[in-house]
């Protein structure tokens, strides 16, 4: 599935660049494209991801810098490397998340294409939509899943190392750190600082009214991470999972978070075009 999202994506990014692109939209295609497939094959060889994501990486990147702009590319650069740094020190500690205890470690340092996807999708959607339409909603948006994205992964990352009482975001009686859904003092600490950060990058931009973009990005970086909550618990709950793809070698769980991660990356997107109308 991931192989056609590459696909979806790369025909959009020639289709542009040949079509729509103007003479400095094409240098700066070409500059994300050199620097993608340079930090794609770094971040291979230093095992942070695996070999078919690389193709993710290089076409997302494309996307991010090509489309985006210099800021953006430097708020998808603090998510990967915050959100690497994190897990690679939770494994240096012996932690490592339930539905990837089956997996062997070499692989488990390593993000898939579907991972890169999970995150990603609706950023390039948004990355494109702003370059086609020049509307600051759309780039807001792209800011927004970044917020969700980081939000989340700093709250999973920090809030599975002694957590401290951990209860579940529906229910509130005390789940397991690292069940789905659940919530903790510590990992929502780390959700705000993870959306804090992604939001501050929104002050370099030139936007009319920055207080009020920052804030909306920090807001909604949070709640997406507690939609994401909600999502896997209500998931969790039910005993419902997303039936994995034939080519995914991950766990049937694993893909689950995946989806999870899309649907509240998306969801939070979508409020910000929504809002923006409202707020700005």
């Amino acid at each position: 599935m991931y192989r056609l999202i590459n696909y979806f994506f790369g025909f959009i990014v020639i289709y542009l660049f040949i079509l729509e692109a103007g003479m400095n939209d094409h240098a700066m295609i070409i500059i994300g494209l050199t620097l993608s497939v340079f930090v794609a094959f770094i971040t291979f060889f230093g095992n942070w991801i695996t070999l078919d994501a690389t193709k993710a990486v290089i076409i997302l990147g494309t996307i991010v810098l090509g489309f985006g702009g210099w800021m953006l590319a430097l708020a998808v650069i603090l998510f990967f490397a915050t959100g690497s740094l994190l897990t690679r020190k939770k494994r240096v500690l012996g932690i490592t998340d339930r539905f990837k205890r089956n997996i062997p470690l070499h692989l488990q340092k390593r993000r898939d294409g579907y991972q890169v996807w999970a995150n990603g999708f609706w950023l390039a959607v948004f990355c494109l939509g702003w370059f086609l339409l020049s509307a600051d909603a759309f780039l807001i948006a792209a800011f927004v899943t970044l917020a969700t994205a980081t939000a989340d992964t700093w709250a999973t990352e920090v809030g599975t190392v002694k957590p401290g009482k951990t209860v579940s975001i529906i229910t509130f009686n005390q789940v397991d750190a690292g069940t789905d859904g659940g919530v903790s003092m510590k990992g929502t600490a780390a959700a705000i600082s993870g959306a804090l950060i992604i939001s501050m990058v929104v002050y370099f931009l030139n936007f009319p009214n920055s207080n009020a973009v920052f804030f909306l990005v920090f807001v909604l970086g949070i709640v997406g991470c507690f939609i994401d909550s909600i999502i896997g618990a209500i998931l969790n709950r039910k005993g419902l999972t997303i039936n994995k793809p034939a080519d995914y070698s991950g766990s049937q769980e694993s893909f689950t978070n995946s989806f999870v991660n899309w649907a509240s990356t998306g969801i939070s997107g979508l409020l910000a075009l929504f809002l923006t109308q409202i707020v700005l």
